[in-house]
């Protein structure tokens, strides 16, 4: 346990600074001005998707613990997530469209954008 404990704090160390270096970077403004706000789902009532969520599993297959950062657009907070290796996590979140970010001990950082829409699951494999 006590090689493990610098490894873990390491690992937790990357994580945030990577992230926060994502963090910095600039969304572009046709990807971010109107995506984080539920009127530009086609069809649906603005006011009938506010209280409903997304089921996400997050999947790590991995042999080491990551990090998933979820930042839904529009949206001034984010969310840190730990998936233990070998295993998965499930949050409930707002449908939107969403930033993620993972890192891991040993692997390069990822960063992507998914849409999720209301009363849905989705699964995002690391």
């Amino acid at each position: 346990m006590m090689k493990r404990s610098p490894s873990l704090v390491a690992l937790v160390s990357l994580a945030f600074a990577v992230l926060a270096f994502n963090s910095c970077s600039s969304v572009s403004p046709s990807s971010g001005s109107t995506s984080g706000s539920t009127s530009n789902t086609s069809g649906s009532n603005p006011a009938a998707t506010q209280g409903e969520t997304t089921r996400l599993k997050l999947s790590n297959k991995l042999y080491r613990p990551i990090v998933v950062r979820l930042e839904r657009l529009g949206d001034p907070g984010r969310r840190d997530i730990t998936v233990p290796a070998r295993s998965s996590e499930s949050v409930k979140v707002k449908p939107g469209t969403y930033k993620y970010s993972a890192v891991a001990e040993g692997f390069r950082p990822i960063s992507k954008y998914k849409e999720l829409e209301a009363k849905r699951s989705y699964t995002l494999y690391f």
